[in-house]
């Protein structure tokens, strides 16, 4: 890490938020040509409209056979990052763990750390298959700890799939999370260092920002996952943002959420994993918000990928700004997307989706049926 992070002078700290950006190193078809041109195109326009301090990826980052493959793609996808001289964070996703891109985790924070700004490191190497760390976010006119941020690695598949898909933080990172909270509590005096947290995969309490759907709600809700896949959900009243599919969170509770309400340190967290979401709320003081695709890489909603900016307040952490940048309000017109999907609003899309639950509903058209079942059992399978 070149320099340390630090609150502005104005008493701001504003951070980047990539989801997934699945980014391919074979870029061996037309198409894919143009998704690399669109991801890169949100990538700049997105840096020079917020100017960030910080830019975290959230995991699912490139797919490459070999390591110097994956670096050459980093090298690619980062230059916008890396030529404005801006520090670099990110989490391992599932698909980092699951060898999508057939490099080691240690090989890839290698490649990371070859950019002198990335701010990744391992503080847990003792922990197998495990990359954890935090940075602190020094005062705006002192070397003194104001804020944290705590980069938390959430695994991949859990052992026994007929328990849960996805696996959960596990017990030894809690414990490595708790006794450095701890730490950083006593050194500022007995109070907890405020935190945000970045992780992949959601942890199973954004289900509170849901409610089980009403009959003539059906066409517009959206399927739970694993434990959950037999209800259909709608956001809850007063929960901003847009769901596009179920949450995929673990299907166990192996108590990460708790473990955040007893250190007390915790004032936002931030994920990944699901492509179309973007809600956020607050779940007993405790803000929390899901990140859409950044790039065009993997499936997506139409064009309204893009980035989460937030921005931190040195003076009062409860107090910061979060909001989503969609790739169409940076006025950039996809060249990845055909006509249909890239006019696409958000009204337009789920006025789509009430059509299709519709048909499933009465039953009137198998065919289509059959055909939005195979799109969404391939979806699932490329998360």
């Amino acid at each position: 890490m070149n320099t340390p992070l630090r609150f502005s002078k104005n008493g701001k700290f504003k951070i980047m938020i990539c989801g997934d950006p699945h980014v391919k190193a074979d870029l061996d078809t037309p198409l894919a040509i143009r998704k690399d041109f669109d991801t890169q195109a949100l990538l700049k326009a997105a840096l020079d409209e917020t100017k960030p301090d910080l830019v975290v990826l959230m995991g699912d980052i490139i797919s490459a056979k070999t390591v110097e493959e994956y670096r050459k793609c980093f090298m690619h996808y980062t230059r916008p990052i890396r030529e404005r001289n801006i520090p670099l964070a990110y989490v391992n996703g599932n698909h980092d763990h699951d060898r999508q891109s057939n490099v080691s985790m240690d090989e890839m924070l290698s490649v990371f750390q070859e950019y002198e700004n990335c701010v990744a490191f391992n503080a847990t190497p003792e922990i197998e298959n495990s990359i954890n760390y935090y940075v602190n976010i020094l005062s705006s006119d002192s070397d003194t700890p104001k804020q944290n941020l705590w980069f938390i690695d959430s695994n991949n598949l859990y052992p026994d799939s007929s328990i849960s898909k996805y696996d959960c933080v596990h017990d030894d990172q809690i414990e490595w999370y708790e006794k450095t909270a701890a730490e950083f509590k006593e050194a500022n005096g007995g109070k907890p260092l405020k935190s945000m947290l970045f992780q992949h995969i959601p942890v199973p309490e954004v289900y509170n920002f849901l409610r089980v759907a009403k009959p003539w709600e059906l066409p517009v809700a959206v399927k739970g996952h694993g434990i959950r896949s037999d209800k259909y959900y709608v956001l809850r009243e007063g929960i901003k943002g847009y769901m596009g599919e179920g949450p995929c969170t673990p299907c166990i509770n192996n108590g990460q959420f708790a473990s955040w309400k007893k250190t007390g340190d915790i004032v936002g967290a931030f994920f990944g994993h699901d492509h179309m979401n973007d809600f956020e709320g607050y779940v007993d003081g405790i803000y929390m918000a899901q990140n859409k695709l950044a790039g065009l890489f993997a499936y997506t909603d139409g064009c309204r990928c893009g980035v989460r900016l937030v921005t931190l307040n040195e003076n009062d952490p409860h107090v910061f700004n979060s909001k989503m940048i969609r790739f169409k309000e940076l006025g950039l017109s996809p060249t990845s997307l055909g006509p249909v999907t890239s006019w696409m609003s958000d009204r337009v899309s789920v006025n789509l989706t009430i059509a299709r639950n519709v048909a499933l509903v009465a039953g009137g058209v198998i065919a289509a049926g059959v055909i939005t079942k195979k799109i969404i059992d391939k979806n699932r399978k490329d998360k």
